[in-house]
């Protein structure tokens, strides 16, 4: 089977700062229900809202599970040193596995986006795994650029979060290095992702669909391809809700209906109203069981 990493979120408590139980009771589950591991700190966990502490915290918390899980700790920052600052407390902490977004909003080269990863690498002592995500970054990982194609030959990255609907991208940074593992970033394209052979999901609506997902993925790799897509097509009915509506208010508004109350989202993002609230109710109650 291939990997299922939860792209976390980070319960607030009515302060407004972590709600460490809630975190603890949501990884819990998501581990019975199958999860291989969790990604910390990333767009789901509200990343660039946290401060740095609070950063730091989610990857202590992330720690008390390496016996358990694979964890993988979001480093990414605008300023390399804030980056590299995360990434040695990560791995002081025994987490093995490095995320980073691209730097952004400067307009940085191709070569200084590589340098980024190098810095983080060498401080990391490890591959760094490439979170392409560009409908947030607005950076393209464009492996036939020289500077990322020797970036991607280098052995500074070891993997890619491919949160990115152009699959053929996805086969091209492979081409590069066959070496690199792949994670599908989008799994409202799970099958799609698989057919190109990915090895993984890192998926936000893990959190709260994730044996949905499994099954998804399960009957893909069965050959049963028209049920692993008619299931799919279910995941997307409520999907489509959830990103109409706002996705880390909808994954805590959800949460909180299966039994974890992850709070707020943080401002500028807003919570949902009732009306919101009623239409992803609907969606819920139409194509999936709350447990």
């Amino acid at each position: 089977m291939k990997k299922l990493i939860v792209a976390s979120i980070t319960p607030f408590d009515g302060q407004d700062q972590i709600n460490e139980q809630a975190i603890k009771r949501l990884w819990d589950r998501n581990l019975a229900e199958g999860a291989d591991g969790f990604f910390i700190g990333g767009s789901s966990g509200e990343c660039f809202l946290l401060s740095e502490r609070e950063r730091i915290h989610t990857y202590e918390l992330g720690a008390q599970y390496l016996d358990r899980a694979e964890i993988f700790a979001h480093v990414g920052a605008i300023r390399t040193a804030e980056a590299v600052t995360y990434a040695k407390e990560a791995r002081a902490l025994g987490i093995q596995n490095i995320a980073a977004t691209p730097p952004f909003y400067f307009g940085f080269s191709a070569k200084e986006v590589a340098h980024y990863y190098y810095d983080i690498a060498s401080a990391a002592g490890a591959p760094v795994l490439y979170y392409n995500i560009p409908s947030s970054t607005h950076r393209d990982l464009d492996p036939a650029n020289p500077e990322i194609r020797e970036l991607l030959k280098s052995g500074a990255i070891g993997a890619v979060k491919h949160t990115n609907l152009n699959l053929y991208q996805m086969e091209r940074i492979r081409n590069v290095n066959p070496q690199i593992k792949c994670y599908g970033g989008f799994e409202n394209c799970m099958v799609a992702f698989l057919a190109f052979g990915c090895d993984g999901f890192i998926g936000s609506n893990f959190n709260f669909m994730l044996p949905q997902y499994r099954k998804v993925m399960e009957l893909y790799l069965n050959r049963q391809d028209d049920e692993a897509r008619r299931l799919q097509a279910e995941c997307n009915s409520i999907l489509d809700v959830v990103l109409k509506n706002g996705l880390c208010a909808s994954l805590k508004y959800i949460a909180g209906k299966q039994g974890i109350d992850a709070g707020n989202v943080r401002r500028p993002m807003l919570p949902l109203n009732e009306a919101q609230k009623a239409e992803i109710d609907a969606a819920l109650d139409a194509h999936l069981e709350i447990q």
